[in-house]
């Protein structure tokens, strides 16, 4: 029991590094990008009009962004699935469904043993 539990968190650990490497990196590519991009524009406009498109367009990049995380489908995903558990109530169907299947699966095991 306590192998597994040292196996997946170790899995867990790996992952999140690896995760937060190539969100490092993509970053750093971001920056790369965006100064090619400016350099590019400075090619072509003055340099107030360069850097008021790049602000103009990582502002609206960020506005949608945020506009996609701030739109919920809370109560129509609340609607369409079947009342189960409370605790998987607020949950994303998929998650819920994953978490059912996880406590199924402990309480078969449970019942072998």
């Amino acid at each position: 029991m306590i192998a597994r539990i040292r196996k997946t968190l170790r899995h867990t650990a790996q992952r999140f590094a690896l995760g937060s490497f190539g969100a490092l990196m993509g970053l750093a590519g971001l920056g790369f990008l965006s100064a090619a991009a400016l350099m590019l524009l400075l090619t072509m406009t003055d340099p107030i009009t360069a850097c008021a498109i790049m602000g103009g367009s990582f502002l609206g990049i960020g506005l949608l962004m945020m506009a996609i995380a701030g739109t919920s489908n809370r109560e129509e995903s609340s609607q369409s699935r079947p009342q189960t558990d409370a605790q998987t109530q607020d949950m994303p169907p998929l998650a819920a469904a994953f978490l059912q299947g996880v406590a199924q699966g402990m309480a078969q095991q449970q019942r072998r043993h």
